[in-house]
């Protein structure tokens, strides 16, 4: 075998293992970054929920995260908005 047909056989294997590399660190990359949504604490009942279902509102000049409205309601009672 040539020298030429030697070289090219190895570049062919490194390209190879170059896509793997490139597949295996996008999936692994892909798990691990999905985005994860960050807890937030309803005061009330004390539970811990992801900021994305929670209710936002300003009670006392403060944001808070409530999981129900009888939470954000027993909050308002007791807080002026």
């Amino acid at each position: 075998m040539s020298g030429l047909g030697i070289l090219l056989r190895i570049l062919a294997v490194l390209f190879v293992v170059r896509l793997v590399v490139r597949f295996v660190t996008h999936v692994l990359v892909g798990l691990k970054g999905q985005p994860t949504s960050e807890l937030v604490r309803d005061r009330v009942c004390n539970t811990f929920l992801p900021r994305a279902r929670a209710l936002t509102v300003v009670v006392g000049g403060r944001e808070e995260h409530f999981c129900s409205t009888a939470c954000r309601d027993r909050a308002r009672a007791v807080l002026p908005t």
